[in-house]
């Protein structure tokens, strides 16, 4: 039985991921990088910026003594500067009576902070589990297998809302049921399918589809 409910968060709960997407695809054209924005959406979505440039790195496309001091805090404050709620979060979240918790790749002030701007803080009662709380982040299970712990809960009593295929698999190797959410701005054709390949047993076409089988589960 279904007894609590973990959100991604970036694509999910605030319509971010097109953002970093423009944002760091950018940047990493500045640096020499051949990349664009829909490759960046269909290869990097859900990834840490730090899984981001090893991967590249290893690729040889980036320098493996690239200083990133500057870089990264700049390209943190734009994102942040334009978090924004995904449509119809307000009234999928106010639907629900079940427990819930936020599992993200971000880092957790920035996730606390985007939930404070949302107005949805109250809906998490501050339960925020992020990358930076475990020693690899998504697509590796580790961060869900850290609030199942936290939490005391087995897999059989949690449901997971995640959007990209980093944290579909993620939350698949940790032996947990997905819903795959695909009501943000980065949303492309055929992500469903992929999804489902990564291990979504449903998919969610916007807030109020969320909510109905949020609500299906529940029975």
């Amino acid at each position: 039985m279904v007894k609590h409910l973990l959100f991604d968060c970036d694509g999910v709960l605030i319509d971010t991921e097109i953002v970093a997407a423009e944002v760091v695809s950018g940047w990493l054209q500045s640096i020499g990088v051949k990349i664009d924005i829909e490759t960046f959406i269909r290869e990097y979505t859900g990834k840490t910026f730090t899984d981001i440039i090893q991967i590249l790195q290893v690729k040889g496309e980036i320098s493996a003594t690239l200083d990133l001091t500057e870089a990264v805090p700049k390209l943190d404050a734009i994102i942040r500067d334009n978090q924004r709620p995904i449509d119809g979060v307000w009234d999928m979240l106010n639907s629900l009576t079940i427990p819930r918790s936020v599992v993200s790749n971000s880092a957790k002030d920035y996730v606390e902070l985007a939930l404070t701007k949302l107005s949805i803080t109250d809906h998490f009662e501050g339960r925020v589990f992020s990358a930076d709380m475990v020693k690899k982040g998504k697509p590796s299970p580790e961060v869900y297998l850290f609030a199942l712990k936290t939490l005391s809960l087995s897999a059989e009593n949690v449901l997971v809302i995640e959007d990209s295929v980093a944290g579909v698999t993620s939350a698949a190797a940790a032996g947990l049921n997905v819903i795959g959410f695909l009501g943000g701005s980065h949303v492309r054709d055929g992500l469903g399918d992929v999804l489902a390949k990564a291990g979504a047993k449903q998919l969610a076409y916007d807030h109020k589809d969320l909510a109905q089988k949020i609500r299906e589960a529940l029975e």
